[in-house]
């Protein structure tokens, strides 16, 4: 299958090199230094200790024109503003795109584009953009994909039986309790980890920690709409993803610590919204986001300088 991806930061390189083994892929970037590099040399992806090597297509963003069988969005949320203007001039000239980001403040925006076929998806993996070119899979897990809209049925068979055991990609039959676990995990981890600057692990291994992150979980519950019965369901797949990235650090992390903008605001930013909208009190939710809101300032102040 005919496969693009856009973006390439760890997610988009991780794809990149596992999918290239069974499939046609190319990976629009923007910046002509990463353009150069993985034209010249490929993408290097590195896991215990061992680096190896694979060739790719790469062409610019710009040279996107939804043509590929298959278009993976592997930016972040606050990234997307350029997708959706693509998505709007080229409507049914898309022929499928997945997006595979944090949040779900994405969902109402790709639900009214004109393209016909859309997927959406969670990535369970760890992986650290360590340059340019690459990537380094910290953390096997699984990359799993539902349909929202238009027929995606041959595509999804096509992604889930070419697959092999460091990348396995999962069919969801429901995407927006998908979703829903996943943005779960999202608001507590990513967001305790960046404010207390610990590996995952710590939120379970930790007493204090482990308090924080029930009583944290159960107002997202709430603001959600979890039923009582499907509770423990959530948490204990938000305690499972804890103990199997237990020595990572979340993604957000590394974005606080690098400098970068986080995706705070598709994450808490939708969850303090849901409150909102329920007349629900989200004091959990909106503190953290105050505290990373705080953080992302004061890079910026230390920047203007």
């Amino acid at each position: 299958m005919e496969i693009g991806i856009i973006g390439a930061g760890a997610i988009g390189l991780l794809c990149a090199y596992q999918l290239k083994e069974k499939h046609d892929v190319t990976l629009y970037v923007r910046s002509k230094k990463q353009y150069e590099l993985l034209k010249n040399h490929g993408i290097y992806y590195k896991v215990n200790e061992e680096k190896k090597a694979r060739a790719i297509k790469v062409r610019y963003f710009t040279e996107w024109n939804g043509g590929d069988e298959l278009t993976i969005v592997t930016v972040k949320q606050y990234q997307l503003a350029p997708i959706y203007e693509k998505m709007q001039l080229l409507g049914t000239k898309i022929k499928a795109i997945c997006f595979l980001q944090n949040g779900m403040s994405h969902l109402e925006k790709i639900m009214d584009s004109k393209v016909a076929n859309i997927m959406i998806g969670i990535v369970e993996h760890g992986a650290m953009k360590e340059d340019d070119q690459t990537v380094v899979h910290t953390g096997i897990g699984a990359i799993k994909l539902a349909c929202v809209k238009g027929e995606m049925d041959e595509i999804l068979i096509s992604l889930t039986t070419a697959t092999n055991h460091s990348f396995p990609l999962l069919y969801e039959p429901d995407y927006i309790t998908m979703m829903q676990k996943k943005l779960v995990v999202n608001s507590i981890v990513n967001s305790l980890t960046s404010i207390l600057h610990v590996q995952n692990g710590q939120l379970l291994q930790n007493s204090y920690y482990y308090q924080l992150t029930n009583l944290f979980m159960n107002e997202v519950l709430e603001i959600l709409s979890i039923r009582e019965a499907d509770r423990k369901w959530y948490s204990d797949y938000c305690f499972e993803v804890i103990r199997n990235t237990a020595l990572n650090k979340s993604s957000m992390l590394k974005d606080v610590e690098a400098g970068r903008q986080t995706e705070i605001d598709a994450i808490l930013g939708y969850i303090i919204e849901e409150a909102k909208k329920k007349n629900i009190d989200a004091p959990f939710a909106t503190a953290a986001y105050l505290m990373i809101k705080g953080k992302e300032r004061g890079r910026e102040e230390y920047i203007n300088d």
